[in-house]
């Protein structure tokens, strides 16, 4: 990298002399004669535009009488006695002088560009002030720093020599100018101005933020500080070991390439440097991140690397995921990790660092992405619950909200063979209805679960709902039988025995823990009964589970005397058939010839007469037809013997 050379580092004697030779070679104002000597020029070389005079023509040559012919650019473009000439455009031209006595002279003139050389004004403290002509047109620059047409300094040509100080007082705005000049040629070229502000004091550059780009670039904003040089610092994978990296000038921003983030970390200060005085003022350090993430289960994992200055105030971690951002912030610059747990599997996440100065500047880094995954065992379905109606069996399940599944696979046995793959269903909603369930088939089920990271759980907990059956006694008393329910983990806690009345309506609840009751208690109300058996799990908040229902008839029980004596103490004096759950009866007697003695729709006794006149003892058959409380309809016929005493 080059460096800037001050004139105050030569001699002064030889600086002097050096810059009076330079002067004086180039500011001479000698004629120039033609190619043979017959008239000369002022000048043959010089910016455009470039003005000329001819003079020391031949004596009676050239006049009103005797003219001579000028073509000043040997275009063909002839005057007569025209002495001066302006060159309005650049190039190289043969100027001819035409005697009519003795033939052409003539001589080449040189008309050169007339660009204003670009120069840099760099600004020290106390109101003083060096210029850097970055140029390379000319062979010498004239610089006037009070652009009031007397130079302070005369440079040569090299981009790398600083004008000794100037100081300007009293402090303030002022406009400096710079020419160029050539060998040998006009001091005619144009300047070029530049307005500049003094100070007293250089400010401290501030570097605003830093940006990496991709893994070999990183951009620096920074603030502009007008005049003044800026000198840029770097140290690698270090915030103390800094080399002078770049000299800045009028920017405010600036892109550094062939770096390599992903294995350094790169530090920045700034520096306002004084060529007056060699002194500079450092901005605060702003450095990168060599920053990595990595996926693992669960978990993805970010690592980083940068220097801990004593500005750094702390750090803000995006994660991008699909449309959504996630902020993670830390006051803890010195902890240079973090483990993002709240990750969904499956997902790419994208994450940027952001480090924070007390100064206002900050720092970003590569953005890194990364697939999480997850290879945590789902958790079992081991909580059903199993629910039998006309329709099927009905399994309700709760599902761990830690995994998601993508659905389910039902399994099934019959008959107390093996579990085999039954269908898939759909994940919501956490049910599922067997329509072809069977109570003699002795179904049982088993529900399990791909989730969303592609993990299979275990085999869930095998599901057998209740199974319930019974018998109804010559008495009417019922015994009810079913199997455990088997489908959570923890078990029944005890088992409710439902009975329903002909129209569905509650009739009687009992709770028990065992898998057999007997119903015997009178009831001559209701002879159509039904009965289910509901499961409470031990664990609170799970789903009933409710067997079959088992449906049951009871029968009339009918019962009625083989003989009556109808004597009027008040003791068996009428005959009559009784029963339970009797809807409607009809009963009609016989005597033994079959003549039809007595008959009743309104299961009133027969008192022994026919037609009010009593019947001698005798031995007499009935029929009786009754329709139950159940609808059905039957008859029944037998003997009674008539006693008189």
């Amino acid at each position: 990298m080059s460096k800037l050379i001050h004139l105050n580092t030569l001699a002064p004697k030889h600086v002097f002399t050096f810059i009076l030779l330079l002067a004086s070679i180039l500011s001479s104002a000698q004629p120039y004669p033609s190619r043979l000597g017959r008239f000369q020029v002022d000048q043959k070389k010089g910016c455009v535009p470039l003005t000329i005079t001819l003079t020391n023509l031949l004596p009676g040559d050239c006049t009103p009488g005797k003219p001579c012919v000028m073509d000043y650019e040997s275009n063909n473009v002839q005057q007569q006695n025209q002495f001066t000439h302006t060159y309005t455009t650049a190039g190289s031209f043969k100027l001819s002088v035409l005697y009519q006595s003795i033939g052409a002279d003539d001589i080449t003139i040189t008309v050169d560009p007339n660009p204003q050389p670009n120069f840099e004004i760099f600004a020290c403290s106390g109101a003083n002030a060096a210029i850097h002509v970055v140029d390379n047109n000319y062979d010498q620059y004239v610089i006037d720093f009070n652009n009031d047409g007397i130079p302070e300094s005369i440079l040569p040509f090299s981009n790398n020599i600083l004008t000794p100080p100037h100081a300007y007082s009293p402090a303030g705005t002022y406009t400096t100018s710079v020419r160029g000049r050539r060998l040998n040629s006009a001091d005619n070229c144009a300047a070029k101005t530049q307005s500049f502000q003094t100070i007293n004091t250089l400010p401290a550059p501030s570097l605003n933020t830093l940006t990496s780009i991709d893994n070999t670039s990183i951009k620096l904003d920074f603030g502009k500080i007008s005049h003044v040089e800026l000198r840029l610092e770097i140290a690698v994978n270090s915030a103390s070991s800094f080399q002078l990296l770049q000299t800045l000038y009028e920017l405010n921003t600036l892109t550094l390439t062939n770096l390599k983030l992903d294995d350094n970390y790169y530090c920045f200060r700034l520096g306002a440097y004084d060529p007056c005085n060699n002194a500079t003022t450092y901005s605060g350090l702003v450095c990168s991140d060599k920053f990595s993430v990595t996926a693992q289960s669960d978990v993805n994992n970010l690592v980083w690397a940068t220097g801990v200055v004593p500005t750094l105030t702390g750090y803000t971690i995006s994660a991008k995921a699909n449309a959504s951002t996630t902020i993670f912030t830390s006051s803890t610059p010195s902890v240079q990790k973090f483990d993002d747990t709240s990750i969904i599997c499956k997902t790419n996440y994208c994450y940027q660092i952001t480090n924070n100065y007390s100064g206002g500047g900050k720092s970003i880094s590569l953005e890194k992405c990364v697939t999480s995954f997850s290879k945590k065992i789902p958790t079992a379905i081991n909580d059903v619950s199993a629910v039998v109606s006309t329709t099927g069996a009905t399994l309700t399940w709760q599902q761990d909200p830690k995994f998601t599944p993508v659905n389910y696979s039902i399994f099934h046995a019959t008959n107390g063979g093996p579990l085999t793959f039954f269908q898939t269903i759909p994940l919501t909603p956490t049910k599922f209805t067997d329509p072809g369930y069977s109570t003699d088939g002795k179904f049982c089920y088993q529900i399990n679960y791909v989730d969303k990271c592609d993990n299979v759980s275990p085999p869930g907990i095998i599901t057998c709902p209740i199974r319930l059956g019974g018998t109804l006694e010559k008495s009417n008393a019922i015994t009810l039988v079913w199997s455990a329910y088997k489908g959570w983990k923890n078990g029944v806690k005890n088992y409710l025995v439902e009975k329903f009345d002909l129209n569905g309506k509650l009739i009687k609840s009992t709770t028990v823990t065992d898998t057999l009751f007997v119903d015997d208690q009178p009831d001559p109300t209701n002879q159509y009964v039904r009965y289910d058996i509901k499961a409470s799990s031990i664990d609170v908040g799970l789903t009933s589970s409710i067997s079959n229902s088992s449906e049951f008839i009871k029968d009339a029980n009918l019962y009625y005397p083989t003989a009556f004596t109808p004597n009027g103490d008040n003791l068996n004096d009428g005959f009559a058939v009784k029963g339970q759950f009797i809807s409607k009866m009809n009963l009609k007697i016989f005597d033994r010839w079959g003549a039809l003695v007595f008959a009743t729709e309104k299961n009133e006794p027969w008192d022994g007469h026919r037609d009010g006149k009593p019947l001698t003892p005798a031995t007499f058959v009935w029929k009786v037809q009754i329709t139950d409380l159940a609808g059905r309809t039957f008859t029944k016929e037998g003997t009674v013997a008539l006693i008189l005493n």
